[in-house]
């Protein structure tokens, strides 16, 4: 980098090289921190994607724990309601049982239809009201009536309790539809719960490999930003160094011109002086400049 003829000279050469060297290493740091700058821009961009992706998850986690827990509320519903119905059912299996042993001892004892019977009383009341009897035929045809009337009421509890036990029997029907529904909507359920326990765990295995991720991003993001200040500092410092170099250097070029001008302007002077030794009467104002001028001036001056 030496110049106007002082690139002999090994100080300038050495603070020159140095320079040199200083520039290429400013260059050099350069290039690593447009290539820092570069990657925190797409690792930041990264993180503020997966930030984004997260916050979004836990949304959809939140909304799919509520969905989860209303499943879970109705499937115990449920199986509260189908434990009743199963209760219910059992005891009226039971009933139902003694119901149809009643109608059938009933039956048994009742082998008349309602119709006949009734018009056996009606004729037996007629004959009570319309014909001539004896005191003993009078006490027959009432007693007659009498068990014709308690068969007449076995007869009612009869139809009563069969309709009773038909009632019952589509209502047990009717119950065992319910509780197959039951059965088939907890198994519909217990299916949904199922599928939502699994993206539940799915979901929080994701959040926590995505929330990694962000951690992991944000150590080499750190990282990397201490390693730009670092160089940001370096850069800094040679170029404070390469500010001192490029002041000496001047400052060492300016002495060096200085001391080139003094010796120039010794041999001018000296040549001057020889002038009047060989008798040269006349001088020029250049000569007498060399003369009688202060060395520092003339070196200013040139």
């Amino acid at each position: 980098m030496a110049e106007n003829g002082f690139n002999e000279d090994p100080s300038l050469t050495a603070i020159g090289d140095e320079m040199s060297k200083t520039r290429a290493l400013i260059s050099q740091l350069k290039e690593q921190r447009a290539g820092l700058v570069a990657e925190l821009k797409t690792l930041r961009t990264q993180r503020r994607g997966l930030i984004e992706s997260i916050k979004k998850l836990r949304e959809e986690y939140k909304g799919l724990k509520e969905k989860y827990k209303k499943l879970v509320e109705e499937r115990r519903r449920l199986i509260g309601e189908l434990k009743s119905k199963k209760e219910e059912y059992s005891s009226l299996i039971e009933l139902a049982r003694s119901k149809k042993i009643e109608v059938e001892n009933l039956n048994k004892e009742v082998r008349i239809p309602i119709s006949a019977i009734v018009d056996e009383i009606n004729r037996l009341e007629w004959s009570l009201q319309t014909r001539v009897l004896s005191l003993e035929q009078e006490n027959e045809i009432i007693n007659k009536i009498k068990r014709y009337e308690r068969l007449l009421e076995k007869a009612r509890r009869a139809v009563n309790e069969k309709n009773q036990y038909l009632e019952l029997r589509a209502y047990i029907t009717s119950l065992r539809v319910q509780i197959s529904d039951l059965k088939n909507n907890i198994g519909v359920l217990t299916e949904e719960v199922g599928k939502a326990k699994e993206s539940l765990t799915k979901m929080r295995q994701e959040l926590t490999e995505k929330t990694k991720a962000v951690n992991d991003l944000t150590n080499t993001i750190n990282e990397k930003q201490k390693r730009l200040d670092e160089i940001n500092g370096e850069i800094d410092k040679y170029r404070s160094r390469l500010g001192e170099l490029r002041e000496l250097y001047n400052k060492k070029l300016e002495e060096l011109r200085r001391t080139k001008t003094s010796k120039i302007i010794e041999e001018k002077k000296k040549q001057v002086e020889e002038k009047l030794k060989s008798g040269v009467k006349k001088l020029t104002f250049e000569d007498l400049k060399l003369l009688y001028s202060n060395p520092d001036e003339l070196s200013e001056e040139a």
